[in-house]
């Protein structure tokens, strides 16, 4: 079997956060765009499979992008590797660990299964619904002691829509609490160093020219409270709008 330091070739920020000697079973990371959190997942599960953890959950938010994460950040690293992808049932096999890849619109689909080792991709998003975490994802963590969730994306404020509290931020807050069974940590998008400084920083003004409240979040890795009524947020000129 290939050994696993082959030419993986995480990022020291993306090793921080996958290569890591924590007791904790729930990783949540948020970070900025562009960080590079979907590419460093891919390569940490190509890993995981040569070393022979597995199974592997993918979860992301629509089933197209799930096709061309495997096409663009697992099978070009695949080469010399025995692997199988079926496009039809969304599994890659390295080494003879199956990696299944799910996506939020079909959480009917991601329950039944025991997994060691739990991506959630974008998880500001897909953990908007409540019954995917609670119904599909945390049951599939019993049935192997040593299972791990790694909850991975820019986060979506702390609250949905009814009111409640967002599960990506409990999971986060968890973390910040000091629960010992959870780990967070917060990456910008300047933390990416195959990255020119200069594009991230023409992104930031971007966001900064049409919602300075988001550059925290898009930018930062960081939760920021709801901002509401945005749209109207303009100086009033009667001559001008009236």
């Amino acid at each position: 079997m290939p050994e696993a330091d082959i030419e993986i070739g995480l990022t020291k920020p993306q090793q921080a956060i996958f290569d890591h000697t924590s007791p904790a079973r729930f990783h949540s990371i948020t970070a900025g765009r562009r960080f590079g959190k979907t590419q460093g997942a891919a390569l940490k599960c190509i890993e995981w499979a040569i070393d022979g953890v597995g199974p592997i959950l993918w979860g992301d938010t629509v089933t197209a992008n799930l096709t061309k994460y495997v096409e663009r950040y697992f099978l070009p690293k695949l080469k010399g590797i025995p692997h199988h992808w079926r496009a039809q049932d969304k599994q890659l096999t390295i080494c003879n660990v199956d990696i299944d890849f799910r996506s939020a619109e079909r959480p009917e689909n991601w329950e039944g299964f025991g997994y060691r080792r739990i991506i959630l991709n974008e998880a500001g998003i897909i953990l908007q619904d409540r019954y995917l975490y609670t119904n599909a994802v945390l049951p599939m963590m019993m049935d192997f002691p040593d299972a791990e969730l790694y909850a991975l994306g820019t986060p979506k404020g702390k609250v949905l829509k009814d009111g409640t509290e967002h599960p990506f931020w409990t999971l986060y807050r968890k973390g910040l609490e000091g629960d010992p069974t959870h780990r967070s940590m917060t990456f910008d998008s300047y933390a990416n160093p195959l990255l020119n400084t200069e594009d991230i920083r023409a992104l930031e003004l971007e966001i900064s020219a049409m919602a300075p409240e988001q550059v925290a979040q898009e930018i930062g890795g960081q939760f920021i409270d709801a901002v509401t009524g945005r749209a109207w947020a303009f100086a009033f000129d009667p001559d001008k709008h009236v």
